[in-house]
């Protein structure tokens, strides 16, 4: 028997029959993995709570027989907060549904896998304060993320300067197309294929968001005005550039909108 004991997060399942559930799990050293858990559906289950959506569990999986088995799952952490509100159960599912259709394509490593964590347990703790309500904070968490995955899928936004006079300053305009910025000046001149009306705020947080390490990505305040504008920019110009269409995404949108 062939075995392979890994960490991961449980993206998403399928039930097979009335028992089992085919489970993809996605962990730094394998990327993406497809493995199926026998009798998983009986909540008497050993596995049950570490095969639970979005769980960073240990798993022992079976590779003998080409398509993985899941001998045993210890969970490390639930995650349990998301589901709290079905806000937060609907933007972690669009998280996971980014990381399932972008595995494939794009090389991983530690740094992002653990943002990827972290990107969980800041969903699952969000909540209203005073600077934000907890709608708001989810808007950012998604404006984060997206701007990170077309980042680390190789088209990071150039918008630091102005794409067609080289000027650092009075950016008040984002390209969807190219994903670059432009001065009030050249974008009213014509610039752009399919640009988009920002401000200077915008396109700053844009460039500390895509420009920033892993870890301090989070750390900024923005008014719900910017944060809106910035998620709608970064949900355009990921979907542009990986073609990626989700029913997640929707299924949020329509969260949200209610």
């Amino acid at each position: 028997m062939s075995t392979t004991k890994v960490k991961g997060i449980v993206l998403k399942y399928v039930n097979m029959n009335d028992n089992d559930r085919l489970f993809t799990i996605f962990c730094p050293e394998l990327g993406k993995v497809s493995a199926m858990s026998k009798g998983i559906r009986s909540h008497k289950h050993k596995d049950f709570a570490a095969l639970q959506p979005f769980c960073y569990s240990e798993f022992v999986i079976d590779t003998s027989k080409g398509l993985g088995y899941i001998n045993s799952a210890t969970v490390i952490e639930t995650f349990y907060d998301i589901r709290s509100g079905v806000e937060k159960m609907s933007l972690a599912s669009y998280v996971a549904d980014l990381v399932a259709n972008m595995a494939d394509e794009i090389m991983y490593d530690d740094e992002f896998f653990s943002f990827i964590l972290n990107t969980m347990f800041m969903i699952a703790k969000s909540k209203d304060t005073e600077q934000r309500t907890v709608l708001d904070e989810l808007l950012r968490l998604k404006a984060v993320f997206e701007l990170k995955c077309v980042s680390v899928a190789g088209y990071m936004p150039q918008c630091d300067i102005c794409n067609v006079c080289g000027c650092g300053g009075d950016l008040e305009y984002f390209d969807i197309y190219e994903g670059c910025a432009y001065c009030k000046d050249c974008a009213e001149g014509g610039a752009g294929y399919d640009t988009v009306k920002a401000n200077p705020g915008v396109i700053k947080m844009i460039l500390f968001i895509c420009q920033s390490d892993y870890r301090s990505v989070f750390r900024f305040n923005a008014s719900e005005e910017n944060i809106k504008t910035v998620g709608d920019i970064s949900e355009k110009y990921l979907i542009n550039k990986l073609e990626l269409v989700s029913g997640a995404l929707e299924y949020f949108k329509n969260i949200i909108a209610l």
